[in-house]
């Protein structure tokens, strides 16, 4: 018999305690295993950015990770819910383990960004059906008991990311970063195929291809657009990009309306707590996955912190995210109640934000382990709470694309923030540094990439033009949290906003095998 009672797992018929912790062990593996790429590349990329001489496409490593896991991402959550997740699963992981090799081979930025791409697909995929799996497992109720290991993953891996980075990066080479992570993947594939043998009722259907091509054209034109706009937000390639994005988008809407599968099933939006969670992912995914990235770009580049205490520094932040999906994973399991969460947690990111805003050349790190904390919480509260709450609102065929369906909007925030940001960044820079520097420290029309590169190179500069360098990046960084601050205070209004109901007592797949028999 299953069991409801507060404080116990309760899973499908048949699935024991130790299936259990061998399943949910295989899926924190898999987890962890994505995020401590994602750690590592972050604290690695200013080292990286400089050897291959790609400033000006710093923001791009990461965007074309989080673009192409954000396309991934609703696609793989559909395919789940037709033909099962332990398949799917495995092969997320092999093309992630496929990435990571082209990665570690790559020459160029151009080509680091290309890979990345391919590695976003199966990191995209790792952490939306790990995250759909604990939906068939437990209840809405309970699972908030176990969110909080896998937000513990994240947190691991971003204190032993920036470690490990670190050290390779001072001692070997940038490309140990990626190899990394092959016997990771091996291990982690190993570990699903004997754990993950759930049952499920396959469902035949045809996908829909169409809606997958039109959704990734959309994407992948307003990801340019954004990057791009830097040189012109007028100009008329920019404006194509913009006007083929919006058609390509109208047109895969227009899709899902008629397709007998839809990738995204409109539906889901008719469910007023998808809606809003769904909005508050995206908003504040723009700050967990874009703003903080350049964290460690102001450490190294500004601050002169190396690559391995460069990551460390970002420990509040995970503390913060940690601390917050714990607590509030906990709470919701004993009082059902998980509403108040978000309000409070994206409340006190605020706070931390307009901190932040504060920051320049010369700012103490004491000074910044506060606000840290602060910013991490709202991702801790927020994304524990929206994954429990749409899991919990969705009819449960559609568990799989509707997590998945979160964690794109999540993905979407991210990737549109890293390209808004990189253009804040730069666009900042490019206005600062000539006002900055002294008269004939540098040749007429010097570019930004020029004299912003590796860390050391910076350094070596000469005192004045270190001291404008420095500042302008600075400048460009707080210009990123007065940006991060108003979309944040957008968030905060949907939070209360969010409807309340009861969550069900019963884990998603045992009540379909309910159903069905």
């Amino acid at each position: 018999m299953v069991s409801t009672q507060p404080g116990r797992a309760s899973t499908v018929p048949g699935f024991t305690n130790r299936q259990l912790l061998v399943v949910l062990g295989a899926l924190i593996i898999g987890v962890l295993l994505a995020a401590l790429d994602t750690s590592i590349v972050t604290t690695a990329l200013p080292t990286i950015a400089g050897e291959l001489n790609g400033f000006s496409s710093y923001a791009w490593v990461g965007t074309a990770y989080i673009v192409t896991s954000t396309i991934a991402t609703p696609l793989l959550g559909k395919l789940s819910d037709l033909y099962g997740r332990r398949a799917l699963f495995q092969t997320t992981i092999g093309i992630f383990l496929a990435g990571s090799v082209l990665c570690a081979m790559a020459h160029s930025m151009n080509q680091l960004i290309l890979f990345r791409g391919i590695q976003g697909i199966g990191g995209g995929g790792i952490q939306a059906l790990a995250f759909a799996i604990l939906g068939d497992i437990l209840p809405p109720r309970e699972r908030g008991r176990y969110i909080g290991f896998f937000t513990a993953a994240f947190a691991v891996a971003a204190v032993a990311g920036p470690l490990v980075g670190g050290f390779m990066i001072e001692r070997w080479s940038w490309p140990w970063i990626f190899l990394l992570n092959v016997p990771l993947c091996l291990i982690a594939g190993t570990g699903t195929h004997f754990a993950l043998r759930l049952p499920f009722s396959h469902r035949h259907a045809r996908l829909d291809y169409l809606g997958a091509a039109l959704l990734t054209g959309g994407l992948g034109s307003l990801m340019v657009a954004l990057a791009r706009g830097q040189d012109g937000w007028t100009s008329p390639p920019i404006l194509a990009l913009f006007g083929a994005a919006a058609a390509l988008l109208v047109a895969f809407v227009l899709q899902e309306q008629r397709a007998a599968e839809p990738m995204i099933p409109l539906r889901l939006f008719g469910i007023r707590i998808v809606t809003i969670c769904c909005v508050l992912g995206a908003l504040i995914g723009t700050t967990a996955y874009g703003a903080s990235a350049f964290l460690p770009l102001y450490f190294q580049d500004a601050l002169f912190v190396k690559p391995t205490n460069s990551g460390l520094r970002m420990i509040p932040v995970m503390f913060g995210v940690t601390a917050a999906s714990f607590y509030a994973g906990r709470r919701i399991a004993r009082t059902g109640r998980y509403r108040i969460y978000p309000i409070v947690g994206i409340g006190l990111s605020i706070i931390g934000l307009y901190v932040l805003t504060g920051i320049d050349g010369a700012t103490p790190y004491s000074r910044l382990l506060v606000p840290m904390a602060l910013v991490g919480i709202a991702s801790g509260a927020a994304f524990t709470t929206t994954s429990i709450a749409v899991q919990n609102a969705a009819d449960l065929r559609d568990l799989g694309v509707a997590t998945a369906t979160l964690m794109f909007f999540r993905s979407l925030g991210g990737s549109i923030g890293l390209a808004v940001y990189g253009t804040v960044l730069n666009a900042t820079v490019n206005h600062e540094l000539p006002k900055r520097l002294p008269a004939g420290a540098v040749a007429p029309g010097t570019s930004v990439d020029t004299l912003i590169r590796d860390p050391r190179q910076i350094q070596a500069l000469p005192p004045p033009t270190r001291t404008a360098v420095v500042d302008s990046i600075a400048q460009g960084v707080s210009t990123i949290f007065w940006v991060a601050l108003g979309v944040t205070i957008v968030a905060f209004v949907f939070a209360l906003l969010l409807p309340e109901i009861e969550l069900r007592a019963m884990a998603g797949l045992s009540e379909v095998l309910t159903e069905g028999g």
